[in-house]
């Protein structure tokens, strides 16, 4: 099942698991971790029988599985989705 995700300012976009591994690389995590998050992550959101699933929602499961797999990966991750979220980050979109 394809879904997308609604991101913050409203529009959609397919969801692309790469970007949670992306994401979870960059904050620390091996490529293993990051591939095994993403995949989890991809099927949770198709158990949930939606077609679209919010930015919000993917965060919400990922944030606690990072803090189990790599402490650091999860304070990279949160600070990260911070400033974020503050607009102190420049030119990456989510």
């Amino acid at each position: 099942m394809k879904f997308q995700v609604i991101k913050k300012d409203g529009t959609l976009e397919d969801f692309e698991k790469g970007k949670i591994e992306r994401v979870t690389l960059a904050a620390g995590l091996s490529q293993e971790q990051a591939e095994k998050l993403a995949s989890d992550v991809e099927k949770w959101a198709k158990s949930t029988g939606r077609k679209k699933i919010t930015t919000l929602q993917i965060r919400d499961e990922v944030v606690p599985e990072l803090k189990k797999l790599n402490k650091f990966a999860y304070n990279a991750f949160v600070w990260y989705q911070k400033t974020k979220d503050h607009g102190l980050n420049s030119g990456e979109s989510e």
